[in-house]
């Protein structure tokens, strides 16, 4: 904290490491320094009390005490009650490889104002990623998973990128009833008639 007050921080490389995935794939995790981890906590905390007030009640998923279960509960009660006839389902495909680093400092921008902190957020994007096999990279995309604040700048890039559209847009563009359900970067939307359902599922790739 010293070195950050003084501003003599400088963010370390991220070491990457991979796990295997069920389909045989594998997942790259990043493990950020003790001291990166820990500034990304106390940031991670900061902005998840500023975007609780921000988020929409319906998403789910790497947030505290707001688990699977909680995703499922209320809206099958809702699909149940409501009347629903057809659904989209989407997983985005690599969905933190993919986060553009500059484009999540902006969605962030529009809600702090804070100066040191967005460019604490730049630090880590520019800090680069080490490799397994010794090699330095430095993405353009993706926050590497695994530090404190990732999935928090995920839920950012997310209801920006999509939760608002669908509450603003498409919500309001519907003659019937729909709604939208998404836990971490899985999301499903139910409508009332099939056209209004097949147009959601156009632009959402494009969204």
């Amino acid at each position: 904290m010293e070195r950050l007050q003084q501003k003599r921080y400088r963010a370390k490389r991220v070491r990457r490491q991979y796990i295997p995935k069920g389909d045989g794939t594998q997942r790259p995790l990043g493990s950020p320094a003790v001291e990166d981890t820990l500034l990304q906590l106390g940031v991670a905390r900061l902005l998840a009390a500023i975007y609780a007030q921000d988020l929409l009640r319906c998403r789910y998923g790497s947030r505290p005490a707001v688990g699977a279960l909680d995703a499922v509960d209320p809206r099958t009660i809702k699909l149940q009650c409501g009347r629903y006839a057809w659904g989209v389902a989407a997983d985005s495909k690599q969905f933190f490889d993919t986060i553009d680093h500059e484009w999540i400092v902006q969605m962030v921008a529009e809600r702090i104002e804070d100066g040191a902190l967005l460019r604490l957020m730049r630090k880590w994007r520019k800090a680069g990623v080490l490799d397994t096999d010794g090699t330095v990279l430095h993405p353009v995309t993706g926050p590497p998973q695994g530090g404190p604040v990732s999935p928090v700048l995920a839920h950012v890039f997310r209801h920006y990128g999509l939760d608002v559209g669908v509450e603003k847009v498409v919500q309001r563009h519907c003659r019937g009833e729909a709604c939208l359900s998404r836990y971490a970067d899985d999301c499903g939307c139910a409508f009332a008639h099939q056209t209004e359902a097949e147009r959601f599922s156009k632009v959402l790739g494009q969204r």
